[in-house]
């Protein structure tokens, strides 16, 4: 699913990627890379908000987990968080 939502994202496929990512989101909420990706969907597409919104909620799905993959995608996703402008 994660591979789908990444191959219709570089293809611009925007409404299939986003509707992909939902999907995957919904089946495997702690899933931090499909977090960091969806919001890169929306940071690219300038809709810095919703990669905002989509960024924290993957901030929130992976509280609690203390695994090296959960703390790696943490990071990547406050990264990002701290580079976006929305002023």
């Amino acid at each position: 699913m994660y591979s789908l939502a990444l191959a219709l994202k570089k293809a611009s496929q925007f409404d299939e990627a986003q509707a992909a990512f939902v999907a995957l989101l919904a089946e495997h909420p702690q899933s931090g890379a499909g977090h960091y990706q969806y919001g890169l969907l929306y940071a690219e597409e300038e809709r810095y908000e919703d990669a905002m919104n989509a960024w924290n909620a993957g901030l929130s799905a992976l509280r609690g987990a203390n695994d090296v993959e959960a703390r790696r995608s943490r990071s990547e996703i406050q990264s990002a968080l701290d580079d976006l402008d929305l002023d």
